[in-house]
Parts: structure tokens; sequence; C-alpha cells
């Protein structure tokens, strides 16, 4: 739920200005992601529909909360048969935003509520488990994760010519049942997650270039049974405006993720590697904002070539009265490697998105 939230927090500005309620907004953004891997009778397609909804309430131009939810469906099929299916809403995250020092200072507090289907049936679970994948990267990664607890601080400054800016925060989860195994119940304690972050900006030229690292820390989860680590994470971002002409400018923006290795419940859990690249042209037709877009995406596990991916995509910003509209649509091929079939599995995916906000 954390990625959606992400994701459709990130597509849209936020309010900037905003003084009080009357700059509260509604935002709904419909995503429909679809992946099929190899061909004819062994080919598996996993697709998800995902209907978020946010509320943005600035309170004050200091004080913001934010709540979201979504409803979710996510089904795999072999072949021409579906195989396993989960549907319902997802867990309400709400947020809470105090700035200082104009914006120099920033306190964020929030609660993860299980209104999801955090308990899914065995029947259930092989859609459960595809949907959790780095490198395909479904905008709904999980339908519940029990009651949590998150807090945060964040400070930004001028340095010269930079802006600098560096966070830190902590996530508390509480014990679910996320499995039910023949008719018993599988209970899991999530660990506690630490992670800091580190960013910087600064003009280049007529451009501006931005670059991030953060590092999240895990401690073990905990089993019936027994206790294991998920692994500890690196990612880092950057991204170079650079304008190329008369309103357009070319978006040049790139992440790396790296897990390092954990504890699986039958052994090491192996590092992974996800990377990925993006260049987007940006210009106006009229009062219409068009961005094409190419990205290409590496996976490794274990040292080892695991995937590659490459999206052609094309998103669209116009407004209309009160609304701000943002449709948008991808296609991605590539293949995925395996120790049991070392001559790779092809891959082709679509996606589309429709996000609105009112305010």
């Amino acid at each position: 739920m954390r990625r959606l939230l992400a994701l459709t927090l990130l597509s849209v500005p936020t309010l900037v200005g905003a003084q009080g309620l009357q700059d509260a907004a509604v935002i709904v953004a419909p995503h429909f992601t679809q992946y099929n891997i190899g061909s004819g009778a062994a080919k598996k397609s996993i697709t998800q529909m995902a209907i978020p909804l946010v509320f943005v309430l600035p309170f004050t131009d200091r004080f913001s909360v934010d709540v979201t939810t979504a409803y979710a469906t996510s089904d795999v099929k072999f072949g021409d048969s579906t195989a396993s299916s989960l549907n319902g809403l997802t867990d309400t995250q709400i947020r809470a935003n105090l700035s200082f020092g104009g914006d120099f200072l920033i306190l964020t507090a929030g609660v993860n509520i299980p209104t999801g289907q955090y308990t899914v049936p065995e029947e259930d679970q092989v859609a459960a488990g595809q949907i959790g994948n780095d490198f395909l990267n479904y905008p709904i990664s999980s339908m519940g994760n029990g009651f949590a607890g998150t807090g945060g601080i964040a400070i930004a400054r001028p340095v010269g010519s930079w802006n600098i800016g560096a966070g830190a925060s902590f996530r508390k989860s509480t014990r679910f049942t996320p499995f039910s195994v023949q008719s018993s119940d599988f209970r899991f304690t999530p660990a506690d997650e630490y992670r800091v972050r580190l960013g910087a900006d600064r003009p280049v030229g007529s451009g501006q270039v931005s670059l991030g690292l953060s590092y999240s820390a895990f401690g073990a989860d905990a089993t019936d049974s027994t206790t294991y680590s998920t692994g500890d994470r690196i990612t880092a971002t950057g991204m170079w405006m650079v304008p190329v002409g008369d309103g357009a400018n070319l978006y040049l923006s790139g992440w790396n993720l790296y897990r390092l290795k954990g504890q699986q419940l039958a052994g090491d859990a192996p590092s992974e590697n996800v990377a990925n690249l993006n260049a987007a042209l940006s210009f106006s037709a009229g009062e219409v904002l068009i961005q094409p877009s190419v990205e290409g995406r590496l996976w490794q596990v274990d040292g080892a070539r695991s995937g590659q991916l490459f999206n052609l995509g094309a998103r669209v910003r116009f407004a209309a009265g009160r609304f701000s509209i943002f449709p948008a649509a991808g296609y991605s091929f590539g293949t995925i490697w395996s120790s049991l079939d070392p001559g790779g599995t092809d891959v082709t995916g679509m996606r589309g998105s429709l996000t609105i906000r009112f305010n």
C-alpha cells in the first residue's frame, strides 16, 4: 500500500501556498497493470486494477493531513484459466505534516489502519505473492499489513547554490495474520523499520539537478515459530531537467534499489538489485502538457541477471475547471531469466492510469 501512496501523491504536485480547508483536494487515480510471462498454454498473466482515493486536507499553511485508501483486484491466470484472484479494500493510511520556518523543519506522523484484506485465504495466495515484486512494480504490493504507526522528521536548508535536505523515520507494526493455510492462521509480526534519507538539488544553467539517497534498516520479522530478515535496502535516485526549446523540457532520471542479503524461512535470502533509467520529453500543445517517455530496467538476483524490461509510455495533463486530469498509458516488453530457464522467458505488458484531482 505504501507504494501506491507514493505513486499517487507524487504524480500530482502537492498544494502550494495552501492556507486552509478551502484548499482541500480530492484525488482519484485508477491504475490498470497487466504483464504476460511466456506464451501459449504456459503463459502466466498477472493483472491488477487499483482505484486509490486520496483526501488532502490543509488545515493551515503549516499543518496538513492526507488520507489514502484504495480498492484493488489482482488476478493470476495460467493459459486461459484463472488460478488465483484477490480483491477488496486496502489498508487506510492517515498522515499528518507539520512544518516550521518555511519548510525548514517538517514533522510527520502516520498510522496504517487495517481496513484491507490482510488475511489471505490459501486459494488466493498465488495472486498475493505475484504483486509484491520490485521488478514488475505493481501499484498495490500488498492488500493489508495490519496496524502500524510511523513518525519522521526532515530538515532542509540552502548551502551555497545547493538545497540540502535530510530526514529520518521509524515504522512500528503490530502482529497480524497474513495467511490462512489449511484452516490454520499464520501469525506474523513485521520488523521495525528505520529509514534515513538525504537529498540535494541545485540549478544547472537553466535546468535543475536533484539527487537522493535512502537507507532502510529492518529488524527481524517474527512468525509463530521463528524469525527471519528480508534484508536492508539502499535506494538512490537522480534527475536532470534540461530546457530544450520553447517551453519544452527534457527529463533524464534514474533510480537503483539494492536489497542486501537477508534470511528466509528456508535459508539465506539472496541480494537483489533493480536499476531503472528514464528519459521523458515534456512540451505543451495549447493548454495540454504532453510527456512521452522511454524507460529501461535491469534486475539482478545474487549478482546473476534475472530480468530486463523496456517501457514506452506517454502522459498528458490538462485542466477542466477545478479539475486537473492526468491520463497515461504505456507498453512494456522484456525477458525474465531463472536457473531453471537460462534461455529466458518473454514478458510483455501494458498499463494505464487516469489521475483526476479536484480542488
